[in-house]
């Protein structure tokens, strides 16, 4: 008997014959349903076997708020636009790093003498300028004594006061320290400039130089172009990859900088996708975007908090010890910090952040204690008379401002203040004022009764800039005018030491020494909230100590892909 052969081609072609239409009909489809079974399962198996790195290529256009002036690492820090544009195209000996803290950027390597006197710089070999010219130890010493030279008028100067610099040869750079100085490394991150450039600037003219607003420098990013509007300003940069950048490759081609004027313009530009991100967002409109997939949200924790800074000599009537120890008592600011910022914002007692030197493990946040408050001010005369609905003593009455910035959060919270204040029989008026204004007429003449505001404290928690005597007037940031001979000695020997118990003692001094005089009233620590495109990949950042860091690895960004 012979053994069955299965079908040949010939005989599979008369198989239709042999079939009703019906039959005919769902054998079509189970052989196509066959045959893409078969390209899928193909195509899943090629898929499994392929491995998605980042490409080069596409672009990102991010909106700020500010328009920048001095995109120069000598000027830049006075403004979160001009400090993001520097980040992008200038480097520092050190950069900070959202994971790890303070890391050699352009230097390969440093070493610190024993006595803390003595920084030893190594730099990269080859790393150029975005001009194609080499980048040198000659730069570095021409970038920090244009820092010293007062004639350039940098607020960098304090940072380097009695350092020397030199350069034995083109890849090595010496600090030389009159005294140990803690926070030295911090201020290293500080771009470079190209000397070969800026040395033919004379130092007066700095500021007005070409190379301010159309940088050259070696970061990962190069400027390309700047759009200005009919009436002359400033409304976009662009930038463009660095294919010679020395950490790696840099893969998003073209990163543009829209600039608006206010954060409701700003926030409104990236809801109508006229941006793809944005360089600070309010809580509650990074939360929305957020939810409704526009934006991915960045929110690392600020080294920054916010606090309403009293000028006793403004206003007499803060001038009174007992005033502000009962708005201190009346400040509900669990409730001042959700208004402001919802679940972005961390309350705080303390003028030391979590994680600094002298900082308390565990904090409890004071309620409110309204009825205290007003038997405190009762008990020194600050009473009502017959009719009236605002506190008086001598016929003085409880009355002063709060001045803040012109945006939603601070708004907030000032509004939020005037309501608990008002309720222990004060008269709280707010000022809203714009940056400049802040900064050229609030701040320089210490024209406020309350401030509210933020500060920011940096990579190194140097608290000299910020609660020693000799920083109460303009530029230093003693918003408060906080004075106490005890601290100031001890905030400069934890600054010339190596000794961590030092740190610890200067913060332990100067939070008891603050909740007994009460220059200010610490609300809340918020976290930094910005929007990136959701398209873009590989942005994550842990933590920051300034605005710009949301760029420290924004080589690694990336928009596409490709297989192997």
């Amino acid at each position: 008997m012979r053994g069955k052969r299965f079908p040949n081609i010939r005989q599979w072609r008369e198989l239709p014959r042999f079939l009703t239409a019906e039959e005919q009909r769902v054998a079509r489809i189970a052989l196509g349903l066959a045959v893409i079974s078969g390209i899928a399962l193909g195509g899943h198996l090629w898929l499994s076997r392929q491995t998605t790195t980042a490409a080069i290529g596409g672009s990102y256009i991010e909106g700020a708020l500010g328009t920048p002036q001095y995109i120069n690492p000598l000027y830049a820090t006075g403004s979160d636009v001009d400090s993001d544009l520097t980040r992008l195209v200038y480097s520092g000996l050190l950069r900070y790093d959202g994971s790890q803290g303070l890391v050699p950027d352009i230097a390969e390597n440093y070493t610190v003498s024993e006595d803390q006197k003595t920084y030893t710089f190594t730099l990269h070999n080859g790393i150029t300028w975005h001009d194609g010219e080499n980048l040198s130890a000659n730069d570095v010493v021409f970038t920090i004594t244009a820092i010293q030279n007062p004639e350039y008028q940098s607020p960098l100067a304090v940072s380097f006061a009695g350092t020397s610099i030199t350069a034995p040869d083109e890849r090595t750079v010496v600090f030389t320290l009159q005294e140990p100085f803690a926070p030295f490394l911090a201020a290293l991150t500080v771009g470079i400039l190209p000397a070969h450039l800026w040395e033919e600037v004379v130092p007066q003219s700095a500021p007005l130089a070409p190379w301010n607003t159309k940088p050259i420098g070696s970061g990962p990013y190069i400027f390309s172009k700047l759009i200005k509007d009919s009436r002359g300003a400033l409304r976009s940069i662009t930038l463009t990859r660095n294919p010679n950048f020395y950490r790696g490759t840099v893969y998003v081609k073209e990163i543009t900088m829209k600039f608006y004027t206010d954060l409701a313009e700003l926030t409104e530009a990236v809801r109508n996708k006229n941006v793809e991100g944005a360089s600070v967002l309010a809580a509650q409109d990074a939360q929305s975007l957020a939810k409704d997939g526009v934006i991915a949200l960045g929110a690392p924790r600020l080294s920054q908090f916010t606090a309403a800074f009293f000028n006793q000599k403004h206003s007499a009537v803060l001038a009174e010890d007992v005033v502000r120890q009962a708005l201190n008592m009346a400040t509900d600011r669990n409730a001042v910090a959700t208004i402001s910022s919802g679940t972005y914002a961390t309350p705080i007692v303390s003028p030391l952040l979590p994680g600094m030197p002298g900082a308390s493990t565990e904090v409890v946040i004071p309620g409110p204690d309204a009825e205290g408050a007003k038997a405190l001010l009762e008990s020194e005369k600050w009473t009502f008379v017959e009719g009236a609905t605002v506190r008086s003593k001598n016929a003085t009455p409880l009355s002063f401002t709060i001045t803040t910035l012109d945006s939603p959060d601070l708004i907030a919270a000032a509004q939020e203040l005037e309501r608990q204040w008002e309720g222990i029989g004060a008269s709280v008026d707010i000022a809203v004022i714009d940056e400049m204004t802040l900064q050229t007429d609030s701040i320089k003449n210490h024209n406020y009764d309350v401030l509210l505001a933020g500060e920011r404290y940096g990579a190194y928690p140097d608290l000299y800039p910020f609660w020693h005597s000799s920083q109460t007037n303009y530029p230093g940031l003693n918003l408060g005018g906080f004075a106490n001979r005890k601290v100031d000695t001890a905030i400069e020997t934890a600054r010339t030491s190596t000794d961590p118990a030092k740190a610890i003692e200067a913060g332990q001094l100067l939070v008891t020494s603050f909740a007994e005089e009460i220059p200010a009233i610490m609300l809340y620590q918020p976290s930094y909230l910005y929007g990136l495109s959701p398209k873009l990949s590989g942005t994550t950042v842990m933590t920051v100590t300034a605005p710009s860091d949301r760029f420290t690895n924004v080589e690694q960004w990336y928009r596409r892909t490709r297989f192997w």
